[in-house]
């Protein structure tokens, strides 16, 4: 019961039988990822597709970045789109940063840290 139920000293209504059922079926259906997990997907999409063994340049990310956040983000307000944008990259670590890899390997690194956010 909760408090307030308590309080009326009444029991909170049963569930129905069909409930368990309907949590069951709306566990299965499928949640699309957040914009900030579709942003960085499409930032791998990019990096995969265009020289993806070459090293990937702050001009390379850059360009990945702006064209998945034209892909990703618009339409959406601009509050939305930066809300989105700041949570894509705090998900980037330091040690992404820090060690020089290829646009193939950033790629999966996305892809990877696309699932936590």
């Amino acid at each position: 019961m909760t408090v307030h139920d308590r309080n009326r000293a009444t029991a909170p209504p049963s569930r129905p039988p069909h409930a368990a059922a309907t949590s069951v079926v709306l566990q299965q259906i499928p949640v699309p990822p957040s914009l900030a997990a579709q942003l960085l997907t499409a930032a791998a999409d990019h990096l995969t597709k265009v020289k993806p063994d070459a090293e990937l340049t702050p001009a390379g990310w850059g360009r990945a970045l702006a064209l998945a956040d034209a892909r990703t983000l618009t339409g959406y307000p601009q509050a939305v789109a930066q809300h989105a944008g700041r949570r894509a990259m705090a998900a980037l670590t330091s040690e992404m940063w820090a060690s020089a890899r290829t646009r193939g390997e950033w790629a999966l690194c996305l892809r990877k840290i696309a699932g936590s956010v």
